[in-house]
């Protein structure tokens, strides 16, 4: 039986988010997720320098993806969100004087224009973001930001705006025996923006992201009568720069390689039946040239996503992931700390005619953040639904 496309959408939203790219969607489609995402910390973790800790954090989040094909080799792809989050502290915060942080807004808008040619062997994208996301903070939604964006919470719309940015890329696939290969390249440029609200009249110094060069190498077939995905990716950054200020020294994150293995079984009775293994090593990066010590991490996510038919428009849709992340020694805040997690998710998936599918879920985590000197345990609950039609 076909996998519905909306199953396929809420899964991924399922997983941590460590890839860098989310894939097409189905020609013609449109899907939003709006969903509601907890995490509770059990002995708290330490905010800041005036003794206040961390309860919870929690956010909701509408995320919208749009694709629409335009003749027979172009395909263009838009996706944005709007997410409201919330940090309770135990106790108000000395420099803020608030025991609640909260940030609210839009997400950037990303576009991405994808054409086919050689047969579909090469493909061209284009792709730009334009920034609608909030990017000029004030002081108690950096502080949010900061939590809400910390890689161990995974939260889905961890990050609302940073800022224009355009990518151009080439994909060239070939035949290997049974099996496809394919190759990609791609250039990102970021542009700068203004990270903080003006504090006191003065202004603060715009952020610049360096470049990105992305490199990946894949291999797609068959082993027996399952479907194999192996895809090897490495990421080099250029410099970023804080304002025009010598004084400031820029520094250059370090290479990423991920690797990216999933095997799709021919399981009876199962629409989708997956086990995947993520794996990213982020190398230490460099302050003015000189390597920050401690800085390295790498980030790991394991687990089985399948969807088994209860009927020809029905499906149950569950996921069990582990994750594991080391963390960055260097620091000792809630963005670079470690954690140990276990996740499952229970869902349903429903074909309701018309194109429409609609495919709700729930999810508990239970896991242990350790931040610095600090060791908790941590749990994570969450749901919300996809909606998805497909012309």
């Amino acid at each position: 039986m076909r996998f519905s496309f909306a199953a396929g959408l809420a899964l991924g939203a399922l997983a941590a988010p460590l890839q860098a790219q989310q894939p097409l969607l189905a020609s013609r489609a449109v899907a939003v997720t709006p969903a509601f995402e907890s995490w509770s910390f059990g002995d708290g973790v330490t905010h800041g320098f005036g003794g206040a800790r961390i309860e919870r954090a929690s956010q909701w989040s509408i995320p919208i993806a749009i694709s629409v094909a335009t003749g027979t080799r172009w395909t263009i792809d838009l996706s944005s969100a709007y997410a409201q989050g919330t940090v309770t502290l135990d106790r108000a915060d000395a420099q803020l004087g608030v025991s609640e942080l909260s940030l609210a807004g839009p997400a950037d808008v990303r576009v991405r224009a994808t054409g086919r040619f050689l047969g579909e062997r090469l493909l061209l994208t284009v792709g730009g973001v334009l920034p609608t996301g909030k990017t000029d903070l004030a002081g108690d939604e950096l502080s949010a930001l900061r939590v809400l964006s910390a890689p161990a919470l995974s939260f889905q719309t961890p990050v609302l705006g940073g800022g224009p940015g355009a990518t151009v890329g080439l994909v060239l696939a070939r035949p290997v025996g049974s099996w496809a290969l394919a190759a990609a390249t791609s250039f990102e440029y970021r542009g700068s923006y203004t990270p903080a609200a003006i504090v006191a009249g003065m202004p603060t110094p715009d952020f610049s992201p360096g470049e990105v060069v992305h490199l990946s190498l894949g291999l797609d077939g068959l082993v027996g009568q399952h479907g194999a995905t192996i895809l090897g990716s490495l990421d080099l950054f250029g410099r970023d720069r804080l304002g025009d200020d010598a004084a400031i020294a820029p520094t250059r994150l370090g290479p990423v390689a991920t690797i990216d293995a999933r095997l799709n079984l021919a399981a009876s009775g199962f629409q989708q039946f997956t086990l995947y293994l993520v794996d990213r090593y982020r190398s230490s990066f460099s302050r003015d040239g000189a390597t920050v010590e401690e800085s390295a991490g790498n980030y790991l996510d394991a687990g089985i996503q399948t969807v088994y038919a209860l009927s020809p428009r029905t499906g149950l849709l569950t996921a069990l992931n582990a994750r594991h992340q080391s963390g960055l020694g260097f620091d000792t805040g809630i963005q670079t700390a470690a954690i140990a997690s276990g996740a499952l998710t229970v869902g349903l998936t429903r074909q309701l005619g018309s194109g429409f599918e609609l495919a709700p879920f729930v999810r508990a985590q239970l896991g242990r953040l350790e931040s610095g000197l600090e060791s908790t345990n941590v749990r994570g609950l969450a749901g919300g639904v996809t909606l998805g039609r497909r012309f």
